[in-house]
């Protein structure tokens, strides 16, 4: 089997009739690395690729590449190929940006800080967010270390292979039916909760689902009802909305709720089988 040529991702520019095509071929691939388009690293494909995707001569092709190893721009590795130089010579023209120190600008001349909504203003990161090594007994970490990864592949190779047009088009905004289907059946056989699938939303995680919720019931000023101690998490949400939140202590029994408590809540947030931090009951 013939091998096939590498394509290139490089639009070059109408060709200027008084250049010689070698010159019009190596100022646009000299252009397409100083402007970015052509990273640092990135391997050339070879030069009989080139001169088939560009319909030029090969040996067009090699003087505009001997042309720009030549000056700095591109470095041959041997038995590897060609790839753009990681410095390039326009650079070691340039002073050092830090040679010569620049004056601080004025107070009225510094960037403006930017304007957002009130709610974005509202919004903080999650303080568990960043990545950490997993661990037993870590809060919202399962056991990846025991997932079928090999399976799970296999699964989703063969499903691919398999999928159509319609499929890459995207779905119900509430997710994947046969999943939600999936997902309602068993909440009904092995939790006894009554659900159909419009009642079931796929959603990335706890705290999507969380955010989802609020938006639909919270406005800002509601007052909002948590557990103390409770979950960091939804209190970040409710924040971030504007909610009011009062929190209520636990008993052995979990919260305790009260008519005082309820008066004009907009919602209550309770965990029925486990307080936040975590507690059997």
């Amino acid at each position: 089997m013939a091998k096939r040529a590498a394509t290139f991702e490089v639009a070059l520019p109408p060709r200027d009739p008084r250049l010689s095509a070698y010159r019009w071929l190596y100022a646009a691939l000299r252009a397409a690395i100083l402007e970015g388009r052509l990273h640092p690293s990135v391997r050339l494909p070879a030069t009989r690729d080139l001169a088939t995707q560009y319909h030029l001569s090969r040996g067009t092709i090699v003087n505009a590449v001997e042309q720009l190893k030549s000056e700095g721009y591109v470095q041959a590795r041997t038995g590897s190929g060609t790839y753009v130089s990681n410095t390039l010579p326009d650079e070691l023209f340039q002073v050092a940006a830090n040679a010569k120190p620049q004056p601080r600008p004025p107070q009225q001349q510094r960037a403006q800080p930017r304007i957002i909504s009130r709610y974005a203003k509202r919004v903080h990161l999650f303080p568990t967010f960043a990545p950490r090594p997993t661990r037993a007994f870590r809060p919202n970490l399962p056991a990846l270390d025991l997932f079928p990864t090999t399976l799970w592949a296999q699964v989703a190779a063969r499903r691919l292979r398999k999928v159509s047009t319609n499929f890459l088009l995207g779905c119900d905004p509430l997710g994947y039916l046969p999943l939600r289907q999936a997902v309602a059946d068993y909440l009904s056989s092995s939790r006894g909760v009554n659900c159909v699938p419009g009642q079931v939303a796929i959603v990335s995680g706890a705290q999507e689902a969380l955010d989802l919720v609020a938006r639909l019931f919270v406005n800002p000023g509601d007052r909002v009802c948590m557990e103390n101690p409770g979950y960091i998490g939804a209190t970040a949400i409710f924040q971030a909305l504007g909610a009011k939140l009062s929190y209520v202590p636990l008993d052995e029994e979990g919260m305790q709720l009260s008519e005082a408590t309820l008066r004009n809540a907009r919602l209550v947030y309770v965990t029925p089988a486990t307080s936040f931090p975590w507690e059997s009951r």
